[in-house]
């Protein structure tokens, strides 16, 4: 066979072990460079070489070829050429007797991420693996290396950990009081409350290794300042900023702008508001703006308005939402096209795409579903491009972390309309009116139950009757005409008989109890099989997935299945197992951007239940309401305020 000559050796030790060799073999398998080299493939090269495969392919060995076949084996050995900046930092895990710390598949990930540039900094400092490893193990490696116990690095670090984990509770400032508590927590454990912390000393280490930025009294991590404070300063700029022409697009005069509001009002079946019009007419005088409503406000005539003014004048409206099942209702409510922001953002990835001009309108229903990083990215993208921010201020906050539209509403900055009076002609379904007095935290008026009808009413039952009760509830839906799909279940709570685990659980294996065995389950997954309903848990931009989409599984093979997932076929691996969460029920915050015919409500207290969310969930109906549960425990809700208010340093 002809190799290519051997190149300078890779600056990496040979794996002296069978744990360290199966760390090189792991790196073989899972980097698509060594395309052909599967486990099957890397363990017979483990075999064959034992501590002498990493010199083996990197001198080229002929004898690779008995394990690989002519083409593979010199196709490998050139990949692994040019993967010698990721293997040296292999090696340097191996050589610090880090694998069995933290974990092969980790040590992958790093070499993959960082390169030979990671080696000098982990030198530096190996608290740097904070960034892929949560803070026990790093701690671990920290002191395996040296590190004393109140090593700047290590107290830097500490601080770092407890902003990554208000992070993960969305927040994205932390009071120094609240710093100081986690750290201590982090460091000491049980005796947290014996702790004597220098608190300037961590605060300093923690801004000197670039961790964190001073703001307000408190502490951020440097990505969410940085996005935040792009945002302020963009979205304040473009509020000021009047929508600017060019040779195709000319800025649109008062009279012949008014005179188009003027067509469209008289076409509709009711008149505009005069706040409405005002909407209608901001959308075209400044390139950002919010239009804020609570339910059956008259936030969709407004949007219709917008859309059918934009193209009176060649304006480029791109309507969109985060989800695709709400990208679907803003499309059916102003019978124009709209997308998921994970397909406008995508759209955006081949680098000869064209930046949006001064004829594009970006507009966002549902926009209090935003969080702080996907407001970020959309305002990169806008180009010459307006914005307009369409949203619903009473609902929750976003499943994701930061606050954007909330905050934006209570700006008296921010060029806004909000559209606070229910009307007439919105309120048929008795949704709105419910869902107004829930705001006001006033007890509504219930319908009894009665199949299939317009309005809002209540079961009563207790938890452990939850499963039952929503079976008989199905029943009489279905034969009253309901069609699959059209009714989606909500609860508040994971836990318990009335909480979403139970629910799901109960559905599926009544379904997997008919027929020889039932559908098939995903591989890796014993809740989820062929025709269950799913959620998928994960923003993959690149995919078109966000946190939140739904569908359904449609069929299972061996390595995976295919899903119908937003509208859209997707086929899935097994690898998509941990991203898949039945949904025959599902979250409020899960829910929120999306809308069904009928939203059956499981009501039972817990902490989460409040005024907020139970106004959320009753707007994701757009005919009928059923809440099930206890009348008392709602009560309770609507008379607390929403506890999930967020610390951001964007309001500060």
């Amino acid at each position: 066979m002809t190799l290519q000559e051997p190149v300078a050796p890779v600056a990496t030790t040979a794996p002296t072990s069978q744990e360290d060799q199966s760390a090189l073999a792991a790196f073989l398998a899972a980097d698509p460079a060594f395309k052909g080299i599967g486990p099957g493939y890397a363990r017979r090269l483990a075999e064959r070489f034992a501590d002498d495969l990493a010199e083996a392919l990197n001198r080229c060995d002929p004898a690779v070829a008995d394990v690989l076949g002519d083409a593979l084996a010199e196709q490998t050995c050139a990949a692994f050429r040019e993967k010698r900046s990721e293997l040296a930092v292999l090696a340097w895990v191996e050589r610090k007797g880090l694998i069995s710390t933290i974990g092969t598949a980790t040590a992958i990930r790093i070499a993959q991420c960082w390169g030979s540039a990671g080696i000098k900094a982990l030198d530096r400092n190996p608290y740097l693996l904070l960034a892929f490893l949560p803070w026990k193990v790093v701690d671990a490696a920290g002191c395996a290396l040296g590190i004393s116990e109140n090593d700047p690095r290590r107290l830097a670090a500490a601080a770092e950990a407890v902003l990554y984990q208000r992070i993960d509770q969305n927040h994205t400032w932390t009071s120094l009081e609240t710093l100081e508590a986690g750290v201590a927590r982090i460091l000491h454990g049980k005796d947290a409350h014996r702790a004597r912390l220098d608190l300037p000393l961590i605060v300093d280490a923690c801004v000197a290794s670039g961790g964190a930025v001073r703001r307000a009294g408190g502490l951020q991590p440097v990505g969410a300042a940085a996005m935040e404070e792009f945002l302020s300063t963009r979205l304040s700029e473009l509020g000021r900023a009047t929508i600017a022409g060019d040779l195709v697009t000319r800025p649109i005069p008062d009279q012949e702008l008014g005179d188009a509001i003027d067509t469209f009002d008289r076409s509709q079946p009711f008149q505009m508001t005069e706040r409405q019009s005002e909407a209608v007419r901001l959308a075209f005088r400044l390139r950002f703006m919010v239009l804020a409503g609570y339910a059956g406000s008259g936030k969709t005539a407004s949007l219709k308005g917008i859309c059918e003014v934009a193209e009176r004048f060649q304006r480029n409206v791109h309507l969109m939402a985060l989800s695709g099942r709400a990208a679907q209702r803003i499309s059916e409510s102003t019978g124009r096209p709209a997308m998921t922001i994970a397909r406008f953002l995508t759209s955006f990835v081949d680098h000869a795409s064209r930046p949006l001009g001064p004829d594009a309108m970006v507009v966002i229903d549902e926009a209090s579903m935003l969080d702080l990083p996907t407001l970020w990215r959309i305002v990169r993208k806008l180009g010459d491009a307006s914005l307009v921010l369409v949203g619903d201020p009473a609902q929750l906050p976003p499943i994701g972390f930061g606050l954007t539209f909330h905050l934006l509403v209570d700006d008296p900055e921010t060029p806004k309309v909000i559209l606070d009076r229910v009307l007439r002609q919105s309120a048929e379904t008795g949704i709105p009116v419910v869902a107004e007095a829930i705001r006001h935290g006033d007890m509504p008026e219930f319908a009894t139950f009665q199949g299939r009808r317009l309005g809002v009413s209540f079961v009563e039952c207790q938890a452990d009757d939850t499963f039952a009760t929503l079976c008989r509830i199905g029943a009489t839906l279905r034969k009253d005409g309901m069609r699959p799909g059209e009714a989606q279940i909500i609860s508040p709570v994971k836990r318990g008989p009335g909480g979403i685990d139970a629910i799901n659980q109960a559905f599926h294996e009544r379904r997997m109890s008919t027929g020889d065995g039932g559908p098939i389950r995903f591989p890796g997954r014993s809740d989820i099989a062929a025709g269950d309903p799913i959620i998928w848990t994960e923003n993959q931009w690149d995919r078109g997935l966000t946190n939140g989409s739904m569908g359904r599984l449609l069929e299972v093979h061996r390595d995976g299945g295919v899903a119908l997932i937003d509208g859209v076929e997707h086929a899935l691996t097994r690898k998509d197992a941990a991203y898949l969460a039945p949904a025959y029920a599902i979250s409020v915050h899960k829910a929120q951007g999306s809308q069904w015919p009928i939203v059956i409500l499981s009501v039972f207290r817990s902490r989460l239940l409040d005024r907020s969310l139970l106004y959320t969930a009753v707007t994701r109906a757009s005919e009928q309401v059923i809440l099930v549960g206890s009348r008392e425990d709602f009560r309770t809700g609507i008379s607390l305020v929403s506890a999930s208010a967020r610390d951001v340093g964007w309001s500060r």
